[in-house]
């Protein structure tokens, strides 16, 4: 055989040939992650919305089930997620012993966004104003707060289109099974003193790309987008605080919590 046959046969890649192979698989892996990224972000947002859903449809078959009373807003769901046992414990969710909405929804995965990426059960609260079993001398529902509507039947919300009912709430505020909302903007839980508007208690999640999720009180869901740095501070620095008179998220907040009696 002769030696033009045999270099041709065994002819092997050049290092400029390598490394230009090398940039093409870069270049298409540059293209393809956020695409990757993006469809992945989009099947997230899509499973919570599902999720938020399914949350609704029991918190109405509940009120159907009972005259028309709306599920109480300490029972709906147990669990403080500030408690190391109850953080890490997804039985208190399905147990119809401990969470009275446990008879309607079986699977506890429905208790958290896919986008919460902490270590905790329960990334959902629902709104204070729903049928809370202390109404005026509760923790941020007394004094300037007792002027607006809490509602204890689901006929009661008279726009339900506009009141919502279950969010997720971030990892770092989140303990009971509600999400506060000051009405007064006092900044105190009696809503003793000047309002000063606006003050934050709770803070949303905003897990969906600075969007969160809401159900209504008539059964839809949708996402809704923080506009304000507010909601974006980092892990650990969400607290209590006033913002600014022009805080849009706040208001809006406030705005499908409830209204004036």
């Amino acid at each position: 055989m002769n030696s033009t046959g045999t270099n041709a046969s065994g002819r092997a890649f050049t290092l400029i040939e390598l490394l230009v192979v090398i940039a093409i698989i870069a270049i298409l892996a540059a293209l393809l992650l956020p695409v990757l990224g993006r469809s992945k972000a989009t099947a997230k947002g899509a499973q919570c919305l599902n999720d938020h859903r399914q949350l609704v449809l029991a918190w109405t078959m509940y009120s159907h089930d009972n005259d028309d009373r709306l599920p109480g807003l300490e029972e709906w769901v147990v669990g403080n997620m500030q408690d190391p046992f109850d953080a890490t414990n997804i039985s208190l969710l399905v147990d119809p012993k401990q969470s009275i909405l446990a008879r309607y929804v079986a699977t506890p995965q429905i208790y958290k966004c896919p986008g919460d990426m902490s270590t905790l059960v329960r990334s959902v609260s629902m709104n204070c104003r729903m049928n809370t079993d202390n109404p005026l001398s509760g923790p941020w529902l007394g004094g300037g707060d007792k002027s607006y509507q809490i509602f204890t039947k689901l006929q009661q919300i008279r726009n339900p289109a506009d009141i919502f009912v279950i969010l997720d709430e971030r990892s770092d505020t989140i303990n009971d099974s509600s999400l506060t909302i000051d009405m007064s903007n006092t900044g105190n839980s009696d809503g003793a003193g000047a309002s000063d508007p606006y003050w934050i208690i709770d803070y949303p999640a905003g897990y969906h790309n600075g969007s969160g999720r809401f159900s209504f009180a008539d059964g839809h869901v949708e996402g809704h987008r923080w506009l304000e740095s507010t909601f974006f501070v980092p892990s650990g620095q969400a607290h209590g605080k006033h913002t600014s008179a022009t805080d849009r998220d706040v208001q809006w907040l406030q705005e499908h919590c409830t209204y004036l009696k």
